[in-house]
């Protein structure tokens, strides 16, 4: 074979080559060190015990350890900044949710951190959000809304902050009614869900894990889910959807970032061992277990929820003049 001939074979075999190879010869000893894994919540959460399932696996595909960094504080801001600031090599990841990449940005102009500060691996899990209310309230969710109508000032509703995703559901749900209704802030779901078995708060918005122990009890009724389907674990429970509140249907989720900048290569391998970890059946049932779905994604499809979500919850929050300034 004559040099032309022999160039223009190395050139076809390079062209078809996947790309994946390519990314490999990039970062050929990626990763060589243990991995730091930031979570901004308490060792326990829902989110903390997520980004230890998942580290599982994903330790075992990348070949080295992945250790958990618990940093807490000011609403997960805290760990957002200190990921954002890190060095984007791909030894620095974070684990957080809906409300770190999407709820705080819209509600805060202080922050310093912002969603560009960071690159998108993969999603990780969702969860559906709900509606309940204590056993003394009578009706679906339309009869309830209809009755709330009538005299709007004796309505209270309890949520779990200023921000968060029970706060801005309850506000999502009410302004299609032109309604703005008083809300009661609780520290946390299980002080809610005391008031709400009290009888002194009627309504709150919480994720359906949390709600679930109560509901199966009797001491709350689950009256709708955010899913776009029935959950097979509350059939009877119709969703939003198909109550006539389209703009009710979301999830919230879980997912992995790392800082930007960080190289496509790393990138592309760390959503690699995410879906590597999906496709393990004891990780599927632990996450499983904890009341969340798994959901996988790529970096570019992780990336185009966190835009369209953004722009769901903008629609509530710009109008409403919600604000944690």
């Amino acid at each position: 074979m004559n040099q032309t001939l022999l160039r223009r074979s190395l050139l076809r075999a390079l062209g078809a080559a996947p790309a994946i190879g390519m990314a490999q010869a990039q970062t050929p000893d990626y990763p060589n060190r243990p991995l730091r894994v930031v979570v901004p919540y308490a060792p326990g959460g829902g989110v903390d015990v997520t980004a230890r399932l998942v580290s599982q696996p994903m330790a075992a595909d990348l070949r080295q350890q992945l250790v958990i960094d618990n940093r807490t504080g000011a609403n997960t801001a805290i760990g957002a900044e200190y990921v954002a600031r890190a060095r984007p090599d791909g030894y620095t990841i974070f684990v957080s949710g809906s409300t770190t990449f999407v709820l705080l940005p819209l509600l805060s102009q202080r922050l310093a951190y912002r969603p560009t500060d960071f690159a998108p691996v993969a999603q990780l899990t969702k969860v559906a959000m709900a509606a309940a209310v204590n056993d003394s309230v009578q009706g679906t969710l339309p009869e309830i809304i209809a009755r709330i109508r009538q005299a709007p000032a004796d309505f209270i509703y309890g949520h779990t902050g200023m921000g968060s995703s029970g706060h801005l559901m309850g506000e999502r749900l009410f302004m299609t009614y032109g309604l703005r209704i008083p809300s009661a802030v609780y520290r946390g779901f299980s002080a809610t869900a005391v008031d709400m078995m009290a009888g002194r708060i009627p309504m709150t918005f919480e994720s359906v894990p949390a709600m679930m122990p109560f509901h199966r009890e009797g001491k709350v009724r689950i009256v709708a889910v955010s899913s776009p389907e029935r959950l097979p674990d509350l059939p009877d429970v119709p969703t939003f959807l198909e109550l006539g509140f389209p703009g009710m249907a979301f999830w919230a989720w879980f997912g992995m970032v790392a800082p930007a900048g960080t190289p496509a290569p790393v990138i592309q391998r760390l959503a690699r061992s995410v879906a590597a970890a999906t496709a393990d059946p004891e990780y599927r049932r632990a996450i499983e277990a904890t009341g969340q779905q798994v959901a996988t994604s790529s970096p570019e499809e992780f990336g185009r929820l966190i835009e369209a979500d953004t722009a769901q919850w903008r629609a509530v929050v710009e109008p409403l003049h919600i604000s944690l300034d």
